[in-house]
């Protein structure tokens, strides 16, 4: 019964990603055009100087990996214009991670019915629902196909080699799937994982560098990015010129709305000092832990928030990402009481309603004009993702605690399932 597709879940996203998609492409009014054709235009550009046989040289918006390349070039084999053909190949990565999903959760349901905790379909419906929530900015960057890699390394299989060739995979189209390795148990695992990212990782940019120029241009491409207006860091600043308090101002430069003025430098040393610190914190959880097999993707959930609060960039997109991992979080078999990532996750969630809220459609508030109606719903994100990754830490470090005085030890491990 639980391997047959969970039919309202499968309706709910069809209908859902269809009114995304008219409502990217204008045929269902919603207005801010702009806002979701601006960066897939930008793809296209540069997937004309790609077919060219070079990277784009010299454009401060081009900050990825060489094979960002392969979603920007995708489009192409498909016979609409590329616009259409974009958001065709995005909601076809989407179906791949709601199979993904359902898949994993199928087998944890097998796992369950023989002794190890039943599998959850909330996660599926997480993505159904949550992913959704961030209107059709879901299906216009090309962070869905990163996710897509990103879901795959963490359902696919237990082996970690194979997590950390998909995780090498994700690196060299985005950076931010690193993240994912941070969970591998002990340090045989974590050796494998990481031998298998940095194979697949340097032979990909390797083969890129000596077959098209400025390959390796991202590398330093984001040295000279400011502390944008969306970024943790930024959030006083924001919420203190809405009020009246600070004279700074926002000005476009390196593809996002960045601050000017006074303070603003400081606070994006601040969080560049904060990243190593976070992933400080990671290192310290992983020498201490006593891992079990769900601490794998309890641990990634963290470590992908830690990135993202921490960022001196927090795009509206990066949600995707978080959003994705929550998904998985909540799709693993559920265990007898005790610590757990779904109050993190159901966090990522509300916070991308907010998001959803926020962008495009009172992105003028905050970014702009430093209105205080839309910098309160920015400030309110904000916080909520905080408190997400500080809840997922906690529960992380509280779920994964060595024996106690008293004889307490760590949850009972559960089977997890792969695909």
């Amino acid at each position: 019964m639980r391997n047959r597709v969970p039919l309202p879940a499968m309706l709910v996203w069809a209908l859902t990603r269809a009114a995304l998609f008219l409502a990217a492409m204008q045929i269902i009014p919603v207005g801010h055009a702009g806002s979701f054709e601006n960066d897939v235009s930008l793809y296209r550009d540069w997937s004309g100087v790609l077919l060219g046989g070079q990277f784009p040289d010299g454009d401060d918006k081009w900050q990825y990996p060489p094979f960002a390349a392969l979603p920007m070039l995708a489009p192409h084999l498909l016979p609409w214009d590329y616009r259409v053909s974009f958001y065709v190949l995005a909601l076809l990565c989407d179906l791949g991670i709601w199979l993904l999903l359902w898949r994993f959760a199928a087998k944890a349901g097998k796992a369950g019915e023989a002794g190890g905790g039943g599998g959850s379909r909330t996660g599926l419906w997480a993505w159904t629902v949550g992913a959704a929530l961030l209107g059709p900015l879901l299906i216009s960057r090309y962070d869905l196909m990163v996710t897509f890699v990103a879901v795959m390394a963490l359902t696919a299989s237990t082996d970690p080699a194979v997590r950390g060739s998909l995780v090498g995979i994700g690196l060299i189209i985005k950076v931010w799937p690193v993240a994912l390795l941070v969970g591998l148990r002990r340090w045989r695992e974590l050796l494998t994982g990481t031998a298998s990212m940095l194979a697949i990782a340097v032979t990909g940019c390797g083969v890129a560098a000596l077959v098209m120029p400025h390959a390796l241009d991202f590398l330093t491409a984001q040295h000279d990015r400011g502390l944008q207006v969306e970024s943790l860091a930024a959030t006083p600043f924001a919420l203190a010129r809405a009020l009246g308090w600070w004279g700074g101002f926002t000005n476009y430069q390196h593809g996002a709305m960045e601050l000017v003025g006074t303070g603003v430098e400081t606070a994006e040393r601040l969080s560049l000092v904060a990243t190593p610190v976070a992933l400080g914190l990671l290192a310290v959880w992983w020498l201490l832990a006593v891992p079990s097999a769900r601490s794998f993707y309890d641990a990634a959930l963290t470590a992908v928030l830690f990135l993202v609060v921490t960022s001196r960039v927090l795009s509206p997109q990066y949600l995707v990402w978080v959003v994705g991992v929550a998904a998985v979080v909540l799709t693993l078999p559920r265990t007898r009481p005790g610590p757990s990532q779904r109050p993190a996750a159901w966090l990522v969630l509300a916070a991308t309603l907010l998001t959803g809220i926020m962008y495009p459609w009172i992105e003028e508030d905050y970014s702009w004009r430093g209105d205080l109606p839309g910098t309160l719903v920015l400030v309110a994100r904000n916080l909520v993702l905080l408190a997400a990754a500080v809840v997922s830490f906690v529960q992380l470090w509280r779920g994964t605690r060595r024996r106690t005085r008293s004889g307490e030890l760590p949850a009972r491990p559960v089977r997890i399932p792969t695909l």
